[in-house]
C-alpha cells in the first residue's frame, strides 16, 4: 500500500498547516482560559472547507473523503489545542448519519449544519456507563407517533452548542436505539460544562432530557439497532484519536529537537550528545510507525473493508501507549523546563492524557481485538 500523498492531498496539508500556524497557535491561551473554541475560528474552518469533508455535495459537504479529513486533523492537532475537535465531529458524525439515515434525515439533520455556527454531538456516555449499552438509563417511551426521552448524558462534546446530536436511549422493549435530536430543543438542557486537564474548549457537557419529544422518523438506522451505529462511528473516532496522537508526538519531537539544540551542556549543544541523539532517533522511529499504521487503518475505512472496526481497535492499542511514552520522553528531555507552561511540551502532554481516554478504554479495545482473533 502506497501512502505517497497526491498533489491535492499535499495542498490540503499545506493549507491547514498554514491555517494552524496563523489562526490557531496564536490563540491557544484564549482557548485554554475561556474553555471555548472561538466562534470566528469555527467559521473560518467552515470557510476553508474543513467541515463536511466526508459529506456528499448534495448535503452541503465537499466530498473530500475520510482520509482527507484525517490529514486536516493531523495538522490542526499539531498545535496542541482542541481546534481539531470540530473537524472531527463535523465529519465523522454526519458521515455516520449519511450511512444509516434516510434521505429526509440527511436533509434535515445534515444539510443545514455547515454554516460555521453549529456542531454535531454524540450522546451515549452516562454517569454510570461509558461503553455498555445494556447499562443505559436514558429512556425513550412511545407516545403515539412520538418518543419521549428522559435521562442524563455526560461528557457530550459541544453538547451546549446548537446543532444535531445522535442520542442513544433504551426503548420500551429494552433495546438500544439511536435518535437524531436538535440540541437546545424544549426539555433539553446543558447545565454543566466540565473543566478538563487539557483540550480546554471542547465544552464537554452534562445533558439533561426532560420529556424531550421526538418523532419516530428521528430514529437513526433501525429501532433496537443503535449499538451498530455507535460501533461504526466510534471506530472512526479511534482512528481520529490515533491521528491526533501522532500529531502531538510529532510536535513533541520537534520541540525536543529544538530545545536540545538550544540547551548548552559543557560548552556544546545538548543535541551533540550521542545519548540524546539516540533518544531522539527512537522517538522518530516510533512516530513513523504510528503514522503509517494510522494511515493504513484510515484507508481500510476509506475502502469499506469489513475488518475496519477490529483494525481501528488494534490501531488504538498500539498508537496511544506509544505516543504517551514519546511525549513523556520529550518532556523529560526538557528537564525542569518541561514542567513549566512556558514551553509547548507541557500542553502537548496534557492534551494526550485526554486523547488516550476517549474512544473506549484500552482494555475494552483489547477485548475487541482478542474476541476477533478467537472467533
Amino acid at each position: 500500500m502506497d501512502f505517497t500523498l497526491n498533489e491535492r492531498q499535499k495542498m490540503l496539508q499545506a493549507m491547514v498547516r498554514d491555517f494552524t500556524r496563523k489562526e490557531v497557535e496564536p490563540r491557544w491561551k484564549e482557548m485554554e482560559n475561556v474553555r471555548h473554541i472561538p466562534d470566528d475560528l469555527l467559521k473560518k474552518m467552515n470557510d476553508i472547507g474543513l467541515l463536511g469533508m466526508t459529506v456528499p455535495a448534495e448535503h452541503n459537504g465537499n466530498d473530500a473523503g475520510g482520509f482527507a479529513h484525517l490529514l486536516a486533523i493531523e495538522q490542526l492537532a499539531y498545535s496542541g489545542t482542541p481546534a481539531w475537535w470540530p473537524v472531527a465531529f463535523n465529519n465523522s458524525l454526519p458521515e455516520t448519519i449519511c450511512k444509516f439515515g434516510t434521505p429526509e434525515q440527511k436533509k434535515r439533520f445534515v444539510s443545514p449544519m455547515f454554516d460555521g455556527a453549529k456542531c454535531f454531538s454524540i450522546q451515549f456516555t452516562e454517569p454510570d456507563t461509558g461503553s455498555d449499552a445494556r447499562a443505559l438509563k436514558t429512556t425513550a417511551h412511545p407516545d403515539g407517533d412520538y418518543y419521549i426521552i428522559n435521562g442524563q448524558k455526560r461528557f457530550s462534546t459541544f453538547g451546549a452548542r446548537n446543532g444535531t446530536a445522535i442520542v442513544w436511549a433504551r426503548d420500551e422493549e429494552g433495546g438500544c436505539t439511536a435518535f437524531l435530536v436538535d440540541k437546545n430543543c424544549p426539555g433539553y438542557s446543558a447545565p454543566k460544562i466540565w473543566d478538563l486537564m487539557g483540550t480546554g474548549g471542547i465544552e464537554a457537557a452534562d445533558i439533561y432530557f426532560s420529556d424531550v419529544r421526538v418523532h419516530e422518523d428521528q430514529i437513526l438506522h433501525k429501532k433496537g439497532k443503535g449499538f451498530e451505529t455507535l460501533l461504526y462511528w466510534i471506530a472512526i473516532e479511534k482512528v481520529e484519536g490515533c491521528m491526533v496522537a501522532t500529531a502531538l508526538a510529532q510536535a513533541a519531537l520537534d520541540e525536543a529537537v529544538k530545545y536540545t539544540k538550544s540547551r548548552t551542556v559543557g560548552g556544546k549543544p545538548m543535541s551533540d550528545m550521542q545519548g540524546i541523539r539516540f533518544e531522539l532517533a527512537d522517538l522518530y522511529a516510533k512516530i513513523q510507525a504510528c503514522r503509517w499504521l494510522t494511515y493504513r487503518t484510515a484507508m481500510l475505512h476509506e475502502t469499506d473493508n469489513p475488518g475496519f472496526q477490529t483494525e481501528a481497535a488494534a490501531c488504538k492499542l498500539f498508537v496511544q501507549p506509544v505516543v504517551n511514552d514519546v511525549i513523556a520522553t520529550a518532556l523529560r528531555l526538557h528537564g525542569a523546563y518541561g514542567y513549566t507552561t512556558d514551553y509547548k511540551i507541557e500542553r502537548l502532554f496534557r492534551a494526550q492524557q485526554g486523547n488516550i481516554v476517549i474512544s473506549v478504554s484500552l482494555e475494552i479495545n483489547k477485548a475487541i481485538v482478542g474476541a476477533s482473533l478467537v472467533r
